[in-house]
């Protein structure tokens, strides 16, 4: 073929409409699915836009082609002319082919830089289809895919555009199989990429004429795959160009043309290549032998036969023996002989995908861990051991009554009623629950315990969780029973006493909880490999029974001691609260005698009658005492006998005093000094004692003192005369 000017504007036609044809099916789908609210219209739309800056690309350099090749053709004609003299052509062709150095810089500079234009708009976008899509799958937002009702509309419009780009890639590959039009293959990768799209809606609106929207779903996230791996590839062209080697007079292939897309438009091509390596591998030409030659004659035929069979064993379905099927139609269950539940055996139902088949394996033990469990799987558990959990998960404890250890403690220290303290009168525990159960094959009544299953909840998966949406309403009510028992019990009946009863008491309360709502389960086993007190407290738990012990023993001394003590001082131990009230008593009869004597005067009738009470009260007290017969009696009895002592002496002192009287009015003088003499005799009794008769201060003593007293002497008479002074 002629390799000029014309060959080009050809191919810019060309392009150009094809860049019509990309924005007239992107404008239709974005009109219809902002007006029909179809959110995959719309994503189908955006890809399609993206496309347009490829068809410019192919447009500006075809067009440049085409200045290029005129540029060629008017030096041609001017050298062929024979033209002498001096001219601007007499310069070398580097100055004077500005078109040529142009299409250099376009294929240098310009088809890269449209690439990465290309690989930054399919990164946006598919972007922020990820994140809009990410958002309608979290279950908590309670967003849904806009999905539009007019699905024939969207079915006839997307496979009538999805026909036309099919046909158009298929003529854009064949030409693009000439040299001068290779860039087409650009286009021609764009349609395919397209029809894809399209197609992808177009099934995805089908399958919901049967109710089964799982498949647009698939398609609306194809699509910003789709675009993220174009987008790749894109840059894998570009980086793999820098290294490629080039062959001179050709032209580099630009980094959006898509090698993947391309080989979609030329399947035919595609086969060659299979056959190439089929005759490779086998080492001679097998694709020109009859048997070669008859699978392809008879391929077609051989495939319808093969999807008849395959339609036919569709509408046979097998139900195992630990197995119950549902028959579906569009997901509704459809019943027949009067059940919709199949049990073990067979049954026929419509081709698919018109009836599908649902089996579950009733029979298989399922596990549900209530709690987060340890990852080792140990089978056994000590109080100090660590309890590995994954990564993110953490062990909420659980709430029951209070230990009896210590209880009277609590009491002590924060009082009965300590505004509502929580923590007096309740602890936690830390339990790893793991709960085993089963689908309910038949009920008491002979139902089938399947479907109440599959109406409690369904089998999504929400984003960031490892359960399903059943398993999680499973455990939630489980756990709810799991916390009212815990609850009721006590510390010390959780940790010893009742042990081993609460997993079939809690299997007992869950399973009852399950049959009132209907789940259809049947409960195996509630697993309860661990139960601790909570957090650091199990390390130091094993320190309070001997707390209590020492405690108990200190207060079994102290009572012994306090028997020993009122045993000692009451003896009857019987009667001490009555004594104790007794004194009591006489202590307030004595405050309020002084209180009498204070405000109305010792001799008042109220002081008296005060006066009275008191005593009336010390004898009850003192008799109590005295029944008792301890020491308390004999300190009294003492202090009684003391008592009448001190009074009879005092008395006698008293007599004494009085017959002294006469002798004093007497003899004053005599007396005086006669009391004086006694006064020496009795305080300075080792001592000397001298009477002088001349005044003080006309005596001049010089003493010898000397033992020559002779017996008998006054002071002897004296001391002997009076006796001993009290």
């Amino acid at each position: 073929m002629r390799i000029d000017h014309l060959a080009y504007q050809r191919a810019t036609n060309i392009a150009g409409f094809g860049f019509l044809l990309q924005i007239v099916v992107a404008t239709v789908l974005l009109i219809f699915g902002l007006r029909a609210g179809d959110a995959t219209a719309e994503y189908a739309a955006w890809y399609l836009y993206v496309g347009l800056v490829v068809w410019l690309g192919m447009i500006v350099i075809f067009n440049q082609h085409k200045l290029e090749r005129l540029e060629a053709l008017e030096e041609g004609e001017l050298t062929a002319s024979g033209t002498t003299g001096e001219s601007i052509f007499d310069r070398s062709g580097e100055e004077i082919r500005t078109a040529a150095r142009r299409l250099r810089l376009m294929y240098k500079w310009v088809m890269p830089g449209a690439s990465l234009l290309v690989v930054l708009l399919l990164g946006i976008l598919a972007w922020i289809m990820f994140d809009q899509l990410s958002e309608i799958a979290e279950p908590t937002n309670r967003l849904e895919l806009g999905l539009t009702q007019s699905k024939g509309w969207l079915i006839a419009v997307g496979l009538g555009f999805a026909v036309i780009c099919f046909i158009f890639s298929r003529y854009l590959a064949g030409m693009a199989a000439l040299g001068v039009w290779q860039n087409l293959r650009a286009g021609a990768g764009v349609m395919v990429g397209n029809v894809i799209v399209l197609m992808a809606v177009v099934i995805g609106t089908i399958f919901r004429f049967f109710e089964i929207d799982s498949v647009i779903w698939v398609a609306a996230w194809l699509i910003p795959v789709l675009m993220v791996a174009v987008a790749i590839e894109i840059v894998l062209n570009l980086i793999l160009n820098m290294y490629r080697p080039r062959v001179s007079g050709d032209w580099p292939r630009a980094a959006y043309d898509s090698r993947g897309l391309s080989l979609l438009a030329t399947p035919d091509n595609f086969v060659r290549s299979i056959n190439d390596a089929v005759n490779y591998q086998f080492g001679f030409d097998i694709t020109s032998s009859w048997g070669y030659q008859l699978l392809l004659r008879s391929g077609a035929w051989l495939t319808v036969l093969g999807l008849i069979v395959l339609i036919g064993l569709s509408t046979l379905s097998v139900v195992g023996g630990r197995e119950q099927g549902l028959r579906l139609r569009s997901g509704a269950i459809v019943a027949s002989d009067g059940s919709s539940v199949r049990d073990s055996g067979f049954f026929w139902k419509l081709p698919w995908p018109l009836e599908t088949t649902a089996l579950f394996d009733v029979g298989r033990v399922r596990e549900l861990p209530l709690t987060p469990m340890d990852r080792t799987r140990r089978p056994g558990f000590l109080w100090e051991d660590e309890i590995k959990l994954a990564p993110g998960e953490k062990l909420e404890p659980f709430i029951v009554g209070r230990s009896r250890l210590g209880g009277e403690l609590i009491d002590q220290s924060t009082g009965a009623d300590a505004d509502g303290d929580f923590g007096g009168e309740y602890a936690l525990v830390d339990m790893l629950i793991l709960m085993e159960y089963r689908i309910q094959s038949r009920d008491s009544e002979g139902n089938s315990g399947l479907l109440r299953y599959l109406r409690f909840g369904t089998d999504r998966v929400a984003r960031r969780q490892n359960l399903t949406v059943r398993e999680q309403g499973l455990r939630d009510l489980a756990l709810s029973e799991v916390t009212r028992y815990m609850a009721t019990r006590s510390l010390d009946e959780v940790l010893s006493d009742e042990r081993a009863e609460i997993s079939g008491s809690l299997q007992t309360l869950i399973q009852n909880r399950f049959d009132e709502l209907e789940v259809g389960v049947d409960l195996l086993s509630i697993n309860i490999p661990m139960i601790r007190p909570s957090g650091d407290a199990a390390k130091d738990f094993q320190d309070l029974p001997l707390a209590v012990q020492q405690r108990d023993q200190l207060v079994a001394n102290a009572e012994r001691n306090r028997i020993t003590l009122y045993t000692a001082i009451v003896g009857d131990t019987d009667g001490v609260g009555d004594i104790v009230d007794a004194i009591d008593l006489t202590n307030d009869s004595r405050q309020s005698l002084d209180a009498a004597i204070s405000e109305h005067g010792s001799g008042s009738p109220e002081a008296e009658a005060a006066r009275q009470l008191l005593l009336k009260r010390i004898v009850q007290a003192e008799q109590l005492l005295q029944q008792g017969g301890g020491s308390a009696v004999s300190l009294i009895q003492s202090a009684e006998r003391d008592r009448w002592i001190e009074i009879m002496e005092k008395r006698a002192q008293a007599d004494r005093v009085k017959s002294q009287v006469a002798a004093y009015q007497a003899a004053p003088q005599l007396y005086r000094q006669r009391s004086i003499m006694q006064t020496y005799v009795r305080k300075l009794q080792g001592l000397r004692k001298y009477i002088v008769g001349i005044a003080p201060e006309r005596m001049n003593v010089n003493v010898e003192l000397r033992d020559l007293a002779s017996p008998n002497t006054i002071f002897e008479g004296i001391s002997n005369e009076e006796g001993p002074t009290p």
